[in-house]
């Protein structure tokens, strides 16, 4: 017969199996467009990959919770997220006074600037001086409008974009004169121009990635930054961003 010693280690060894197991961990659900490589996309069977993909993978397993993705438009991210439906957003989404009114955010865990994308020639901007009177688009509600409001006031903002095609697209057909966004997907923009497109030196304002959480959600975001600095601390954020080519080095 077992002793009953040997049957309470048993128990306390099967117990703390089961809260090692994926499974017993409290599910996060976790907000993304997926659409904005190479931070985070879906591969061809449906899935999530990318820089922001496996570093929330990283941040779950430190901080004992089973991650779940939930992809949505980029613009339901910040209303889902401020109703509680969903316990965190990771999305390359930019820290703002405005937003952070709103949501709880994490430290930023990526930094780049807001950049303006426009066409290569003489009689082209060079400067960000010289877009006034230009038109200019960047993404509604985003990081990208809110600069060009802020920072172009004597450009002409043009948010609209009926026909959603891309901005290469609209520089080239001379919809508009300069396209504001994230420093990657400048950079990727002007790649992908075969030399038609070039990135105005100067910044347009600062960009920095966060987590972003319901107000009620302060345990979760205080597990998931205690984590998320354990990451930056130990180097595996650059590590990151090095893999992912996001590093300019």
């Amino acid at each position: 017969m077992l002793t009953r010693r040997f049957m309470v280690v048993v128990v306390l060894l099967g117990l703390c199996a089961c809260q090692s197991m994926p499974w017993s961990r409290p599910k996060l659900i976790v907000a993304s467009d997926l659409d904005n490589l190479p931070f985070a996309g879906v591969a061809a069977d449906g899935t999530p990959i990318g820089r922001d993909v496996e570093m929330m993978q990283l941040l779950c397993e430190r901080a004992g919770y089973q991650l779940e993705w939930s992809r949505m438009p980029f613009d339901q991210l910040l209303p889902k997220v401020i109703a509680g439906r969903v316990d965190v957003v990771c999305a390359t989404l930019g820290i703002t006074a405005e937003r952070a009114e709103r949501v709880l955010f994490s430290r930023s865990y990526f930094d780049t600037a807001i950049a303006v994308v426009v066409r290569a020639g003489a009689n082209e901007p060079k400067t960000l001086a010289e877009l006034a009177g230009k038109r200019v688009t960047g993404g509604v509600g985003t990081t990208s409008e809110r600069a060009i409001r802020n920072r172009l006031q004597h450009a002409h903002g043009v948010f609209e974009n009926k026909e959603n095609v891309s901005a290469l697209y609209r520089l080239l057909r001379r919809e508009i004169d300069g396209a504001v966004m994230d420093g990657p997907a400048a950079d990727k923009l002007v790649q992908a121009s075969s030399g038609k497109l070039h990135r105005i030196a100067e910044p347009l304002d600062r960009e920095r990635y966060a987590l972003a959480f319901p107000k009620s959600h302060s345990q979760v975001a205080a597990s998931l930054g205690r984590a998320l600095e354990e990451l930056r601390v130990s180097g595996v954020l650059r590590d990151l961003d090095r893999r992912h080519g996001l590093l300019r080095e």
